[in-house]
């Protein structure tokens, strides 16, 4: 028997999540400009947006803040900081499959202390017309099947305490979770990782230098950009050794900001177009081959967000139009 949930009984649900946790979800913004919709904790069901369009800047905000201070420092002590549980409600499949992947990211080769802190204390749900699949990072998935009901499928052992309480009903058969079908698309050609890798000398990143701001726009609105720099901000006293004080902070950053690439006296990526490269490659060449996936969910986000209409899509359909030419 597979689990459903009705529109009326979802309301309650979220009320009784609101009794216990901070819920945060989608919400109408009437004052943006493309996107009418961003994620903001919430008072009542009332206010989420359960279709929502696009978002600005995806869920991976709270677990990547664009800034945060790692740790306090007094003296010998290190103190870390307070994580507060939450529940991100509603996002869409496409921003719960760059959860997923970034969880990947931040746990191996090397374990990102700071993000996992926070993942273990945040919650997700998931609500979409889509299936669910296995690369999605979420606790509970809500599939809507119809205009007032949803089938639920938990994810975790939190995600099944969820659907214990008696909005959920059992009815007719168990459906299974798919497995995750990859359309024909461009970011998944079978050899694209080799394509751009080769492209280094192409004519397209000389032409994008024409037209990109180099702002770094498409990097901070991505679900898998995570870019980021530290400082030490420390107090400075009369006696700094008896009364020595201060904090970590870490802040996004972005790869195709000249700065970014400064060590010392040295600027090792100077040129726009290595910049522009080097963002494609890191996205269709590295993240492939070291997790076996692309550093892109098609969200569209650094499409509709580029203020010089650049669309990534099309850069990488002209690099493998032009690697059939050359067969």
């Amino acid at each position: 028997m597979s689990l459903t949930i009705h529109h009326q009984d979802l309301s309650h649900f979220i009320d009784d999540l609101l009794k216990k946790w901070s819920v945060y979800g989608p919400v109408e913004d009437q004052e943006a400009t493309k996107s009418r919709h961003r994620f903001q904790k919430i008072k009542n069901f009332k206010e989420i947006e359960l279709s929502y369009g696009q978002t600005v800047i995806p869920p991976k905000k709270y677990l990547l803040p664009a800034k945060e201070i790692l740790f306090k420092f007094k003296k010998d002590n290190i103190i870390p900081p307070e994580i507060k549980e939450a529940i991100i409600f509603g996002l869409n499949k496409k921003d719960g499959e760059g959860i997923f992947y970034l969880d990947m990211v931040m746990s191996e080769p090397v374990y990102e202390e700071s993000y996992n802190r926070r993942r273990k204390n945040i919650k997700f749900i998931i609500v979409d017309d889509l299936p669910p699949s296995n690369n999605l990072s979420c606790d509970l998935y809500l599939q809507r099947v119809s205009e007032n009901d949803f089938l639920a499928f938990p994810y975790s052992e939190f995600g099944a305490e969820l659907t214990n309480k008696n909005y959920f009903v059992h009815q007719g058969e168990v459906g299974t979770i798919s497995t995750r079908h990859l359309p024909d698309e461009i970011i998944y050609h079978p050899r694209l990782d080799e394509i751009v890798e080769k492209s280094r000398n192409h004519p397209v990143w000389e032409k994008l230098t024409k037209t990109c701001f180099n702002c770094g726009i498409c990097t901070y609105v991505c679900p898998l950009c995570y870019c980021f720099e530290m400082n030490d901000e420390i107090n400075i006293t009369k006696d700094i050794e008896k009364d020595c004080q201060g904090c970590r902070n870490r802040t996004w950053d972005s790869c195709m900001l000249p700065d970014f690439n400064k060590v010392t006296f040295h600027n090792f990526r100077p040129e726009i177009k290595d910049r522009i490269y080097t963002w494609y490659y890191h996205k269709f060449v590295r993240m492939p081959r070291e997790y076996g996936f692309p550093g892109c969910v098609d969200c569209g986000r650094c499409i509709t967000y580029c203020p010089a209409n650049i669309n990534f899509r099309d850069v990488l359909k002209e690099l493998i139009e032009d690697d059939k030419k050359q067969k």
